[in-house]
């Protein structure tokens, strides 16, 4: 399918007296408020949460029980939330997503600010005047957004994205059957493991100490983690159960864990998988941990907020794992998530699975021109090299397709070539060539001057002058530039005419 471009509509909830505002602070209709509270009293709103998220057995029928008191929760929440001028707000915003073609409506949810309704699951928000959960499509999908000064890019790799994974299971706390969890998580990801997309490191002791050896050592975009999640009310942070060199629980703190992950400038994402006991009250017990994960840096947390069954979890993982592999924004492959649990069938399990995000766009992947070539390879024309204009101009090589080029492509291809070229001089190279999608632009730089900057210094210096040299729809149009030095590239291209 087309990947999806997203609109946004972010919502803010903040608390006022003995109520809640609820403001949109951007959408492609403007601005709205509403003023609302929750329509539960206290009991029956932990009864509908307790209630969707009871333990289940690995093998379940579908809950009636349990949907009921999925659409309860979420028809009432979005009644309360979407009255008046808010609903009309997302109505026609909703209209000019589905205007444009390839278009979604990305939902913001910011509840930083109003703690106690950051535990409610909104993931289940139910559209009444449609019968829809929001959230089910991925035209609607559902974020926990924090806003943060720190910019993200997307990280530029090769295929296989590399996941590290920790399982925890305490002798002193419910323990947990670590070779099913293994093995679990090994047949969701055998397919995607078979085509190179996806590379498993599995942690050798879930240990805080042997975490930050392993991430020194190696190279990791996401870290999974499986095992317990709580709050220490004392320290008032999230935690996540980790093992002791005896075997036995220690919690370690959300800073802690953080303060690991920064800095592994590679790592974009962490999901976050409790496996029993997860959820005895309304607290959910991951909530702490995401959040304080996304602030420390890392650009997206996924997190279960309640236990789920192991035919969900592999679905869950093969699905979100193999649409990241393909560039998917990572809200685009939780929604593809989402739909493929509920068509196990199951009728409430897709809305375990919560989405963190600081990224503004979920883009958290630029996959490289050699992944995107082995994976859809298409006939494409002998490079032909650009004419020089002058002494100062760089070598630029445009490969198009046999069935020819988009006109509006081809003009930006023109305009990004003249931007490069008053950076990147002779003897640095350009190459630039259309993205399979027909709607982007892909390449790389040769140069020298890349010799003594790491990779992630080389793309922020070339993202900061073509943000500097471009608008951001122009951004857009561009899927990925990559920065080699020459040595770099020649080994590149011996290893490519091997292959």
């Amino acid at each position: 399918m087309e990947r999806l471009r997203y609109l946004d509509f972010e919502l803010k909830i903040e608390r006022e007296g003995d109520h809640y505002s609820a403001r949109v602070l951007h959408s492609p209709a403007g601005e709205a408020s509403s003023i609302f509270t929750l329509p539960f009293s206290e009991d029956r709103l932990e009864n509908l949460v307790l209630k969707i998220g009871r333990l289940r057995t690995s093998t379940r029928r579908i809950h009636t029980a349990e949907m009921e008191a999925a659409r309860e929760l979420g028809g009432k929440l979005f009644e309360a939330v979407f009255g008046g001028e808010m609903r009309a707000c997302l109505r026609s915003s909703l209209d000019e997503a589905y205007r444009q073609e390839e278009t979604g409506l990305r939902l913001k949810l910011r509840l930083q600010d109003v703690p106690e309704l950051a535990d409610l699951p909104w993931e289940f928000l139910l559209d009444p005047s449609h019968d829809r959960f929001l959230a089910q499509s991925n035209q609607t999908p559902i974020v926990r957004y924090l806003e943060l000064p720190e910019r993200i890019k997307p990280l530029t790799l090769s295929l296989p994205l590399q996941v590290l994974v920790m399982i925890s299971s305490p002798t002193d706390h419910v323990r947990l059957d670590v070779e099913r969890e293994k093995s679990l998580l090994q047949e969701a990801l055998h397919p995607l493991s078979e085509e190179s997309k996806v590379r498993v490191k599995w942690l050798e002791k879930p240990t805080l100490a042997i975490l930050q050896r392993c991430l020194r050592d190696g190279t990791y975009h996401v870290f999974h983690f499986i095992g317990h999640g709580g709050f220490d009310k004392k320290a008032e942070e999230g935690v996540l159960v980790l093992e002791d060199e005896q075997g036995r629980g220690w919690q370690a703190g959300a800073h802690r864990i953080s303060t690991v992950l920064h800095d592994h400038r590679s790592l974009r994402l962490a999901v976050l998988n409790s496996c029993e006991g997860a959820r005895n009250s309304r607290t959910d017990p991951f909530a702490g941990v995401a959040a304080t994960l996304i602030r420390q840096g890392i650009p997206a947390v996924v997190a279960m907020q309640f236990e789920i069954t192991d035919d969900a979890a592999i679905t869950f993982a093969s699905e979100f794992y193999a649409a990241l592999a393909v560039g998917f924004p990572v809200d685009a492959a939780m929604a593809e998530a989402r739909k493929a649990i509920y068509a196990q069938p199951n009728d409430v399990e897709w809305g375990t699975p919560v989405l963190y995000m600081r990224s503004s766009d979920g883009i958290l992947f630029n996959l490289t021109q050699q992944t995107i070539a082995k994976e859809t390879p298409s006939p494409v024309l002998e490079p032909v090299t650009a004419p020089t204009k002058s002494e100062t101009t760089p070598q630029v090589q445009i490969k198009t397709t046999l069935s020819g080029p988009l006109p509006l492509l081809n003009e930006f291809v023109k305009k990004l070539r003249k931007v490069l070229e008053s950076e990147f001089k002779i003897p640095d190279k350009v190459f630039l060539e259309h993205a399979s999608d027909g709607e982007r632009v892909k390449g790389m730089v040769i140069s020298n001057r890349f010799q003594n900057m790491d990779f992630a210094d080389r793309q922020d210096h070339l993202w900061d002058f073509l943000e500097t040299n471009l608008s951001v729809t122009e951004q857009r149009h561009i899927l990925s530039v990559i920065a080699y030095t020459p040595e770099e590239y020649q080994a590149l291209d011996e290893e490519s005419r091997k292959t």
